[in-house]
């Protein structure tokens, strides 16, 4: 074979094989970048664990002082507490709330002369979203009256559903057990 064809043939591999080489490189920055979109937006996806964490925090902690006033009340100041309890109610859960409230607790409050008086001795979060947390709470209730006069303490446990509205978690379930 003459010098000239040889280097030639050379040459021709060399090409190819540098080409090849460019190709590899190229598919392999395209996968390496679609692996950093892909991560990115996954990421982006996930909640903050730090977020969910702080607002399970203020959840269980309006789900106490809303339980606390939920369930206590004076028969003298009856009417005042329920409107103030309203503003931590939503959903039909604040109707249901102010049905109870006018038609079954305030006349035998009023009639007793009852007053109760809620603690709530520690919450713990059931279960959570980020607009919706369940909150369990541990209440002991005193109560006195005219047909009471020595505190009777009720021990009672509370799941509260708190709905986040706005920037406020309001309670719009709760369930007694």
């Amino acid at each position: 074979m003459p010098k000239s064809q040889t280097s030639a043939q050379g040459a021709v591999g060399t090409s190819a094989g540098a080409s090849g080489r460019r190709g590899w490189l190229a598919s392999l920055a395209c996968l390496v970048a679609a692996c950093c979109l892909l991560a990115g937006v996954a990421a982006a996806s996930l909640p903050d664990a730090g977020e969910r964490g702080r607002a399970e925090r203020a959840a269980a902690s309006q789900a106490r002082t809303s339980v606390e006033q939920m369930l206590s009340y004076n028969y003298r100041t009856i009417d005042g507490q329920a409107a103030q309890v309203e503003g931590l109610l939503t959903g039909p859960f604040k109707n249901e709330f102010s049905a109870a409230m006018d038609k079954e607790i305030k006349p035998l409050a009023v009639k007793n002369q009852t007053v109760v008086s809620a603690r709530v001795s520690d919450v713990g979060v059931m279960s959570s979203t980020p607009s919706t947390v369940k909150v369990l709470a541990f209440v002991n209730q005193a109560r006195v009256g005219s047909d009471q006069k020595q505190p009777v303490v009720d021990q009672n446990r509370v799941i509260a559903t708190m709905t986040k509205v706005g920037e406020r978690w309001l309670v719009s379930r709760v369930d007694a057990f």
